[in-house]
């Protein structure tokens, strides 16, 4: 609802005094979602819950399986079941990525997509934080930690020399750790 009208609608219910104040904090939101997407950075300052949750929620608004009327039947189409699972996930149904890359933009799936890319400039800016520099882009993907760590294993074994055997693990908790290590 656009600024106007719900200062308007809100007075009318509420006072004027009131409405003000919640126009003041829909405001402080929006300026915080809008920097985000500006800075590209991870933010000085923390995000409190319901500020993750109403930025994910806007996002998802932009997807088409959750645009009002519309019913998707197509074979692509994102579709949830269960409102528990939709809630679950902030009403993303999409996933990411499009005909094998990951990194490709989803056509019914605005919302997806700017969360995804998005996402890889946070994380490319906290890699940065955590002091490598010379790192230019990232592709964060969705795996289950014993693939993710197979596949970053396999990764490095194609720069390191092939005198290289041992992979040091600060801590192991779970068995993925092993067994990523045995199937790189």
């Amino acid at each position: 609802m656009e600024k106007g009208s719900f200062l308007r609608l809100a007075g009318d219910l509420i006072g004027k005094s009131y409405a003000d104040v919640a126009d003041e904090a829909r405001h402080t939101r929006s300026h915080q979602f809008r920097r985000l997407l500006e800075q590209r950075r991870l933010p000085e300052e923390p995000w409190d819950d319901l500020a993750v949750t109403l930025f994910l929620e806007e996002l998802a608004n932009a997807d088409s399986n959750n645009h009002l009327g519309n019913v998707g039947v197509g074979e692509r189409e994102g579709r949830i079941f269960s409102s528990l699972v939709a809630r679950r996930n902030f009403h993303f149904s999409h996933g990411i990525g499009r005909s094998g890359d990951i990194a490709a933009l989803q056509p019914k799936a605005a919302g997806s997509s700017l969360l995804f890319a998005l996402t890889r400039r946070l994380v490319l800016d906290a890699i940065h934080v955590c002091g490598i520099q010379a790192a230019r882009a990232a592709l964060p993907v969705p795996f289950a930690t014993g693939l993710s760590l197979t596949l970053c294993f396999s990764a490095l074994r194609t720069v390191r020399p092939p005198s290289a055997r041992f992979i040091i693990f600060s801590r192991i908790d779970q068995k993925a750790c092993l067994k990523s290590i045995y199937s790189a």
